[in-house]
């Protein structure tokens, strides 16, 4: 796991960190801390840990400089906790390019855990059913998870129980994994009906799909709707893309 943090103005950088240590050997089984040149505090408290890490600094916090780590250290995850205004580009450009999942924490501090009531947003889509998957891996870790499909244009009779019954094949599939799940139709303006949602329900994370630089979910996830959901989420944001196929050419 990637951990890119600028230590400027967070709430307690390390604190936030120590919540994604329960992601330890599901997803990670080290660590890669990008960190600012003066970074000594932390450091120093990293030497008490247990898990196995590393520190390298990085000083431009640009999305082609965290890639480059990404790639040379091989990561399966990447979390950013940075400026959401200071650095909008480089979070959306991560959003939108990163072939890696992304987490974006949230700017709002929490004492609840990462996973305790997760906001997922699907519409069905690969993207969507790579994040289902992820949500399976973590079923032990989730307490709540509420399944969010947003209605952003006008639906025949026919498609609007279609569209329920698919909620409630994807609830089941949750029940039957040991997820206490629930499912919610919301109708409107996409980004703001996923980020409506996650303070409806006090969520503690949400979870969306993306198809990179293509057409973002062919349905629901059009224009630029993560990159506004990461900006006006108060929660973390993880960002789950589909994996680019290999060329055999």
């Amino acid at each position: 796991m990637l951990y890119v943090t600028d230590l400027k103005e967070r709430i307690s950088s390390f604190d936030v960190f120590k919540k994604l240590l329960q992601l330890e050997k599901k997803v990670f089984n080290r660590v890669i801390f990008a960190l600012p040149p003066s970074s000594e505090s932390w450091t120093e408290s990293l030497s008490s840990t247990e898990f196995q890490f590393e520190t390298k600094p990085i000083k431009n916090f640009s999305y082609q400089e965290i890639m480059s780590i990404a790639e040379e250290e091989h990561v399966s995850l990447i979390v950013v906790d940075l400026d959401k205004t200071s650095y909008h580009t480089t979070l959306r450009e991560l959003a939108l390019k990163s072939r890696k999942p992304v987490f974006v924490m949230g700017q709002k501090h929490s004492d609840k855990g990462l996973f305790d009531h997760v906001i997922f947003a699907t519409d069905w889509s690969p993207a969507s059913e790579r994040v289902m998957n992820h949500i399976l891996t973590f079923r032990e870790l989730i307490d709540e998870l509420d399944i969010i499909h947003v209605i952003s244009e006008k639906l025949t009779v026919k498609d609007m129980r279609e569209l329920k019954e698919r909620l409630v094949y994807t609830r089941k599939i949750c029940l039957d994994e040991g997820i206490n799940a629930e499912s919610h139709i919301y109708a409107g303006k996409v980004a703001e009906e996923i980020v409506t949602a996650s303070a409806d329900y006090r969520g503690t994370m949400i979870a969306v799909g993306s198809e990179g630089e293509k057409p973002l979910l062919k349905r629901i996830f059009k224009g630029d709707t993560i990159n506004t959901v990461i900006k006006n989420a108060a929660v973390p944001v993880l960002i789950v893309p589909v994996p680019v196929p290999v060329s055999r050419d």
